[in-house]
């Protein structure tokens, strides 16, 4: 799916859904806190959470939307915001390709998010610990990444 990246990368840019906004280190912050809170609090309530119920499907959706936070704080680090969340994906992966984010996953991750919202699916046990990992990973880069930009004298 790398070609796709490219392609999907240059559409949402020549279409004008990537577009410069100013380095706003507040928003940034924010963004970081809230959705360091959500994991979180998501964590901790998913302690109690039987296996056969749906609710799984609550908490990938609360993963997706911390995840999706940090690729857009850290996006701010760029002067940059996309319209939608493929092309805040595209934009991540293809302008960092030094963070490791995996393109595949943060579309397959955005379309079940998609089906949860836009169709009624719900997500079973056995598919969020499909998904665990990959949250976990990309969360932790993101957060290690944004926090080590925080501590940059130019953006104390």
């Amino acid at each position: 799916m790398t070609k796709e990246l490219g392609q999907t990368y240059r559409l949402c840019e020549s279409s004008g859904k990537v577009r410069e906004r100013w380095v706003d280190v507040e928003r940034i912050r924010s963004m970081r806190n809230v959705a360091e809170s959500c994991l979180r609090f998501i964590v901790s309530k998913s302690k109690d959470i039987p296996k056969e119920s749906p609710d799984w499907t609550f908490v990938f959706r609360d993963h997706y939307e911390s995840l999706r936070g940090l690729i857009e704080a850290f996006l701010l680090f760029d002067g940059l915001e996309a319209d939608n969340h493929q092309c805040k994906n595209a934009c991540v992966c293809f302008r960092h390709p030094e963070l490791g984010l995996e393109w595949d996953f943060l579309e397959e991750v955005r379309l079940k998010r998609n089906a949860i919202n836009y169709r009624g699916q719900f997500l079973g046990y056995g598919e969020w610990i499909r998904f665990r990992k990959g949250f976990i990973s990309h969360v932790m880069i993101l957060r290690e990444e944004i926090n080590r930009k925080l501590k940059e004298s130019k953006y104390r």
